[in-house]
């Protein structure tokens, strides 16, 4: 289970996208955070599964989804981000800033937002 509610915002938004693949977006509930690797200009953060994950496989196995962008006053200018795939299941995502730099914690304030062609321009906003 995702313990970071920001993370687990941008899953809800990354995978609510996913029309060609309904399967995917029930992986959330079968991966939890394992390791958070601040890089100065973003952050990588990685998934462990459960049992059961399996049966909720992409049907394409280096699945890529992207287009959830964050704006934050602990962020200059704002940052996107990725959900990596591998052999179908959720394994990474990146965050990174559009200015090159990105503090080294989670941000606690911040507004999320759908942004590719035909998404449903969802937004999720969190205050302190």
């Amino acid at each position: 289970m995702i313990k970071s509610k920001f993370i687990q915002d941008i899953l809800i938004l990354l995978l609510d996208g996913e029309e060609e693949d309904e399967e995917a977006k029930k992986q959330m509930h079968f991966v939890s955070e394992t390791e958070f690797d601040y890089t100065g200009v973003g952050v990588f953060v990685s998934f462990e599964h459960v049992d059961g994950i399996e049966k909720f496989k992409a049907k394409k196995g280096d699945l890529i989804l992207n287009g959830v962008t964050i704006k934050s006053p602990e962020l200059e200018i704002g940052a996107e981000s990725t959900l990596f795939f591998k052999n179908g299941l959720i394994d990474y995502l990146e965050i990174w800033s559009f200015n090159g730099e990105y503090p080294k914690k989670e941000l606690s304030e911040y507004e999320m937002k759908q942004e590719w062609v035909s998404s449903h321009e969802r937004k999720i906003e969190r205050k302190k």
